[in-house]
């Protein structure tokens, strides 16, 4: 999961909630390392958009797309 500190809302941190996951894996280190940068990572959402959590601690978890969504509507007021 993506543990990252995006932004803060009202001093409640932001999480996105995402998972990466290489494209092509070689079993030895160093060709994987080349792989990792050649094809590149999946990035696979561990939420469905539109929707936000907040933890009792008081993080806030959401999506990428639903994070800009919401960023553009907190400029706008």
């Amino acid at each position: 999961m993506g543990m990252s500190i995006d932004d803060f809302y009202c001093s409640h941190p932001i999480y996105i909630a995402t998972k990466e996951w290489q494209k092509r894996k070689h079993r030895k280190k160093r060709i994987n390392k080349k792989w990792l940068k050649r094809y590149g990572v999946y990035e696979i959402n561990m939420m469905p958009h539109n929707e936000v959590v907040m933890m009792d601690d008081g993080t806030i978890w959401m999506t990428k797309r639903t994070y800009e969504v919401f960023k553009k509507q907190v400029l706008e007021r």
